[in-house]
């Protein structure tokens, strides 16, 4: 646990009356404990940081002790620990051995999976859990120990850790890994056959997930020989390999094989005639990019189109791929359609065109409202031709109303959308930061929110200074339907004056901004004055 101590005028307390500097800085030892001789005056001490599965407590934390000469204070600190699982994993054999690297699923008894952790250098991981029960599985081994995905069943109460020590048998036998030439990552699906020593066959291996085959089922040793059978993506190695076998031992094999390899070409051009640029329909297009991802998910090259329009994968492995178009050339919009490419024999050039349609972005608002309003009379702003103009997606799509000073919100008529989902809708206090109205709202329904002063519990200072309604994304024809509504008030005892309400809207597109604006002026009449009538008669 550690510790900041300094004394009262806020000075460091160092080790051997100040010869030593500790920067006020100290860790108990393995008693818990922490020792200083050598000082005496006001001492501030401080617990700063706990260790994992026990929490601070906010109101014991600092303590204050005067320490006279020839005199020994003595400060306990307590600590509670936090409910959870301390998971510890060791050596079947020798339980003083610990194990990193060892990684589990911690799983619900209803079969949930909560978490995935793995050991740290000392073999250990911890977990802070709701009570409950719960089990952890093994899914990748300590190296030299083989997989062991035997559940292990642990129960949490609140309040009290855990502690699950799991062993792991050291693997005795042959570990081959399979691994890309190139790539050095494992290959999956290689298939062994095993000999012994007068060539006769013995057993059949197959490699993991990870690219491991596990030969453990050895009853001799000595020389064994071990030949590849099948390696579908790759050209089988057909040397015989000779390994010598120790009892007790494990003998670890790293077999390279190099991937039967075939490639990716794109073609990238114009969907149509682009009016920013120029450029007709068929135009070669340079700086289109993509992604491509193999059937595991994983990203395996990123090509960009050159002057040619031409985006040209590595060799990549036979295979399923999945194609995504990321970034489109300048002036025109992402196609979004995913490609599938299927690699099935040395050599293959699959060969794809994709067209981009030009980019218009485009976002508008109208907001009308009264031309003219009494002081302390209704006032009610409509707003129209919301929309994402744009052929393309917008993202962070928005429309925004910033109330006059002159007004005070009272309802807010949320109108439709053209496009089925869900938005929320935020406001602002004063210019503060935004609070939410509602969330969830759907597209397709016509909502009429309360928002005065009295349902926000506003005080008498404090006014609506924005609305605004959120909506993520909005596909290129994003358009409202129904017509929203800001119903309001003038505020009392103002001065004939007019004044200006703003309305915006907008989206972002490849990291631009894209907006609009629109403004309405309203002429404010204060209470006429009372007109001095001619003084008649005697």
């Amino acid at each position: 646990m550690k510790f900041k101590i300094t004394y009262a005028d806020g000075t460091n307390v160092d080790l051997d009356g100040g010869k030593i500097s500790s920067n006020g800085l100290y860790t108990t030892d393995t008693q818990g404990q922490i020792k200083i001789s050598g000082i005496t005056g006001t001492v501030i001490v401080e617990e700063i940081e706990a260790l994992p599965g026990y929490v601070l407590d906010p109101n014991a934390k600092k303590r204050t002790v005067v320490v006279n000469a020839n005199d020994t204070q003595t400060l306990t600190f307590e600590n509670t620990p936090v409910g959870g699982v301390e998971i510890i994993k060791v050596d079947e054999k020798d339980r003083t051995k610990r194990l990193a690297n060892v990684t589990f699923e911690i799983r619900r008894m209803d079969d949930g999976l909560v978490d995935t952790v793995t050991t740290d250098k000392d073999g250990h991981v911890l977990l802070d859990l709701d009570a409950g029960d719960y089990y952890a599985v093994e899914t990748q081994a300590a190296d030299g120990y083989k997989l062991d995905n035997t559940p292990t069943y642990f129960a949490v109460e609140d309040g009290k850790p855990t502690v699950v020590t799991i062993t792991n048998k050291a693997f005795s036998g042959i570990l081959i890994h399979k691994i890309d030439s190139a790539t050095r990552k494992g290959i999956y699906g290689v298939t062994f056959l095993l000999y012994d020593a007068n060539m006769n066959p013995v057993d059949q291996f197959t490699t993991d997930q990870n690219g491991y085959a596990y030969v453990d089922t050895l009853e001799l040793s000595g020389k064994v020989f071990l030949r590849e059978l099948s390696n579908k993506g790759y050209i089988v190695d057909e040397q015989l390999k000779t390994v010598y076998v120790k009892p007790g031992e494990t003998t670890e094999i790293t077999w390279e094989n190099t991937a039967i390899t075939a490639q990716i070409q794109i073609t990238k051009k114009s969907a149509d005639y682009n009016p920013t640029n120029g450029l007709p329909a068929g135009t070669l297009l340079q700086g289109a990019v993509f992604e491509i991802y193999d059937k595991a998910g994983n990203l395996v090259d990123t090509i960009r189109s050159d002057s040619r329009g031409l985006a040209v994968s590595r060799p990549l492995p036979l295979e399923r791929y999945t194609i995504r178009e990321v970034k489109a050339p300048a002036n025109y919009g992402v196609n979004e359609n995913e490609l599938t490419a299927y690699l099935e024999h040395e050599g293959q050039i699959v060969r794809f065109e994709v067209t981009n349609k030009s980019m218009m972005t485009g976002v508008s608002i109208t907001k009308t409202g009264p031309s003219e309003v009494m002081a302390g009379q209704p006032v009610r702003y409509n707003f129209s031709g919301i929309a994402n103009s744009s052929n393309v997606r917008l993202d962070s799509f928005y429309w925004r109303d910033v109330p006059p000073a002159e007004v005070r919100l009272d309802t807010v008529i949320t109108g439709t959308y053209n496009f089925p989902g869900v938005y929320k809708i935020t406001y602002r206090v004063n210019g503060g930061e935004p609070r939410t109205l509602a969330d969830n709202l759907s597209t397709s329904k016509n909502y009429t929110l309360a928002a005065s002063s009295v349902a926000l519990g506003l005080a008498s200072n404090e006014r609506v200074t924005e609305i605004m309604f959120v909506f993520g994304q909005a596909p290129a024809g994003f358009a409202q339907v129904e017509k929203p509504a800001l119903l309001c008030t003038a505020v009392s005892k103002i001065a004939s004056t007019s004044f200006v309400n703003v309305a915006d809207v907008g989206g972002v597109y490849n990291g631009t901004w894209v907006q609009a604006i629109s403004r309405w002026v309203t002429k404010v009449y204060g209470t006429p004055a009372k007109p001095k009538l001619p003084r008649t008669g005697y």
